[in-house]
């Protein structure tokens, strides 16, 4: 297969299974130039060695995205290699509370520190490397779980899904593509949330409608869209958006 780079860089982070591999594997497609984020730097190889063997481009890089040390050395190895970074796609999440015993305080805290914080983190990080980007982009990996209007709104059919820390967790990150949306915009860093729909995945469970190859066109398009067209700040699902 011939795929003609498109001279733009991505990061994926959570990328070696699931969504995040799918992502990866149809921006590659697309012409990128993927960073398959992974915190076990074997999965994350044989990812990227698998986009390579199909004709894209890719490559490898450790990332635990709580960990400090991993950003930091995941930002100074993308400014040295690349100089800039074009798309920074926050996928890597947690859903502790659906198999396990309910929530507790360390579930609850993990989870947001995986799916909240971690993404801030990155993020701040990764700034000046978007920012030498002429069309930046941060898609968050989001849900409508973490939708208050559909939690209030759809309460009767749908609470067993509604779990403290995850729910919070998203609603959290909700606003903080908000909140970024607008702090970034002087420097063209366009950011929104990404819902992908209820995906066979490990954490969507064999019991979900959509595929993963589905799963991921959310995410794709809010990368690919044209720039006039994007969702600044908005949570959406294929080309939709729904509600805070």
């Amino acid at each position: 297969m011939t795929i003609d780079k498109n001279g733009r860089v991505a990061l994926v982070t959570g990328a070696n299974k699931g969504l995040g591999r799918e992502i990866a594997v149809q921006l590659a497609h697309k012409g990128f130039t993927v960073l398959v984020g992974a915190r076990d730097e074997a999965a994350g190889k044989a990812v990227a060695e698998a986009i390579n063997v199909e004709g894209g481009d890719a490559c490898a890089v450790k990332l635990e995205v709580t960990s400090a040390d991993d950003i930091a050395s995941v930002a100074a190895w993308i400014g040295a290699t690349y100089g800039k970074l074009d798309v920074l796609v926050n996928n890597a999440g947690v859903a502790l509370e659906w198999n396990a015993e309910g929530t507790s305080v360390e579930r609850f805290r993990t989870t947001l520190e995986v799916n909240l914080i971690a993404p801030w983190a990155l993020t701040t990080a990764l700034v000046p490397l978007l920012a030498k980007s002429d069309d930046a982009r941060v898609i968050n990996q989001s849900s409508v779980l973490g939708s208050i209007g559909t939690a209030d709104a759809a309460w009767e059919q749908m609470n067993g899904f509604f779990s403290p820390g995850y729910s919070t967790s998203k609603a959290g990150l909700n606003m903080l593509s908000l909140i970024q949306s607008k702090s970034l915009a002087d420097k063209k860093i366009a950011v929104a949330s990404a819902h992908p729909g209820w995906v066979k995945t490990d954490l969507g469970s064999s019991a979900a409608p959509m595929e993963v190859v589905d799963g991921a066109k959310t995410v794709v398009g809010l990368v690919t869209i044209a720039r006039e067209s994007f969702p600044h700040g908005q949570l959406q699902h294929l080309g939709a958006r729904l509600p805070w």
